[in-house]
């Protein structure tokens, strides 16, 4: 009988423990939750989060005190956490820092006002 390995062995990468505050952040930037980044690799997290099954299933993860944001998949769920995958970045593309994330987001509301104007609503 063979035993299924543990989601320890599967893993490419081993995990440090962590304590970093985040924000999850969907595609348009609407919503911002807060979460703890716990268990961190150079591939991925497990995020403490409430309501994690609610999380779609890509987002932007921002971690303040490293100044970067990542584009994440979430690879499993539970009730109040959820282990996510950084993507894979193109050639071009880094991790975003977070000053310029946050600039980008003013940008985008202040662009859809001038839009909304400009369109007599």
């Amino acid at each position: 009988m063979t035993q299924e390995p543990t989601i320890q062995e599967r893993r490419k990468e081993g995990r440090s423990p962590s304590y970093l505050g985040g924000q999850i952040t969907t595609d348009r930037r609407v919503i911002s939750i807060d979460c703890v980044v716990r268990n961190t690799s150079g591939a991925g997290a497990r995020l403490a989060v409430p309501h994690a099954t609610l999380l779609p299933e890509v987002f932007e993860l921002h971690i303040p005190k490293k100044n970067c944001a990542y584009r994440v998949r979430a690879r499993w769920r539970g009730a109040d956490d959820v282990g996510v995958e950084i993507e894979p970045l193109e050639a071009a593309e880094a991790p975003i820092p977070l000053t310029l994330a946050r600039r980008l987001k003013i940008l985008e509301a202040e662009n859809a006002a001038l839009r909304r104007q400009l369109s007599g609503e």
